[in-house]
């Protein structure tokens, strides 16, 4: 199941992401409007880019954010020690507990 907030320019139209969920079988469920606390995971999230990248530089542009946002996708994942998983880096524990899909998708 996929959660999303609901929101969108044009709520009876199906968007790509919605279509791409649907055909591949799995339910999206949506969040109502006003309660994000409801996806503690994403808000989450959230808070750590906009703590941890956003309020920490400035960007001259959308390609720059963009560029940004990647290299501190690719630190969080890759380098940063994470408490929730007893402070091992998000790859060490994708490493660990899913050797097999690591080793098809040539990560090693």
């Amino acid at each position: 199941m996929s959660f999303t907030m609901k929101y969108t320019a044009h709520p009876k139209r199906k968007t790509s992401f919605i279509k791409t969920v649907e055909e591949s079988g799995r339910i999206h469920a949506l969040i109502q409007k006003g309660k994000p606390w409801r996806n503690g995971f994403i808000e989450r999230s959230n808070r750590t880019d906009k703590d941890e990248l956003f309020t920490q530089l400035r960007f001259s542009s959308s390609e720059e954010r963009k560029y940004q946002l990647k290299l501190w996708e690719m630190a969080y994942n890759h380098h940063r020690p994470h408490q929730g998983l007893t402070n091992q880096i998000p790859f060490q524990v994708y490493f660990r507990d899913y050797p097999l899909h690591a080793a098809t998708r040539g990560i090693t």
